[in-house]
């Protein structure tokens, strides 16, 4: 019997799903560029967080990630048989799931027929948001603690996890592989550190790819505010709202931390990309040609 996590059961607390049809639901790459970024999260009930990584510019202006190319997102476990169908319309090739072997079997991904599902796991002590809950319910986590989980598993994401990121930039450079859509749970830490470093490597300013981190508080404020009070409620009033919040914000210190150990190792973003993820400039030329307008 699946076990109901705590975002499942935050879900249960909106309300009903008020977006129209999938047919009739906007697809970012397909509006007039003017109104394209204030339409960037797609419209689907199931997930807080699923955005086109599109119209970001590069550092010298000339250039910009295209629209419909390159999706990132939290779970679609919770997808309405509309969202799926809506899914569909973005004509997607792949899926990354950078999810533990336990998320996966605990909430599977809802996704159209014929999507090719890589799975990418980035798991371990602190990294799989699921392994806290008896923790947060049982009000055993204070807020530094809950602070220092997410620096310190920014920092493991660029030391301890440079393979599985590899493997996705690479992935990447193959046209084949396009439209692709990447995920982990929240679509905020995992999610959060490969789409900085997809910026970086397209040449995007690091300035950019904090503000595209960032945007997932704007886009899970609702949904956090209401997990916060299932948290509350089971945990009979033990756990204190204000004591979880850094587990489920964005907060420039978390990605910084990811940076900083990149600055430690390889003194700079383009040399981490180069020795210690094995991106040449020929694999960042296919990127390139894959990815910009």
């Amino acid at each position: 019997m699946r076990r109901t996590s705590l975002a499942t059961a935050a879900l249960l607390l909106a309300c009903g799903d008020s977006l129209p049809p999938a047919l009739e639901r906007a697809i970012p790459a397909e509006l007039p560029r003017a109104v394209r970024e204030s339409q960037r999260r797609l419209p689907v009930a199931g997930a807080a967080n699923l955005r086109d990584l599109g119209g970001y510019v590069t550092r010298d202006g000339r250039r910009a990630l295209r629209w419909g190319f390159l999706y990132r997102s939290d779970a679609l476990a919770d997808l309405s048989d509309q969202d799926v169908a809506y899914l569909a319309r973005l004509r997607l090739h792949r899926v990354v799931d950078f999810r533990s072997a336990a998320e996966r079997e605990r909430d599977p991904d809802r996704l159209p027929d014929g999507v090719s599902v890589v799975w990418q796991p980035i798991a371990g002590q602190g990294l799989d948001p699921t392994e806290l809950q008896d923790r947060l319910l049982a009000g055993e986590v204070s807020a530094d603690q809950a602070a220092a989980w997410l620096v310190e598993g920014n920092r493991a994401f660029a030391n301890e996890f440079r393979e599985v990121y590899a493997r996705f930039l690479r992935d990447l450079a193959d046209p084949a592989n396009l439209p692709t859509l990447f995920h982990c749970t929240a679509g905020k830490d995992r999610t959060g550190f490969a789409a900085a470093l997809v910026l970086i490597a397209l040449d995007v300013p690091r300035e950019t790819a904090m503000r595209d981190y960032l945007l997932t508080n704007t886009f899970t404020q609702a949904k956090t505010r209401r997990t916060l009070q299932v948290i509350r409620l089971a945990s009979l009033f033990r756990a204190d709202p204000d004591d979880l919040q850094p587990l489920f914000e964005a907060r420039e210190s978390y990605l910084d931390a990811a940076f900083s150990a990149i600055e430690e190792t390889q003194g700079a973003a383009d040399a981490y990309l180069r020795d210690a993820l094995g991106i040449d400039d020929a694999l960042r030329a296919r990127l390139l040609a894959n990815l910009l307008e």
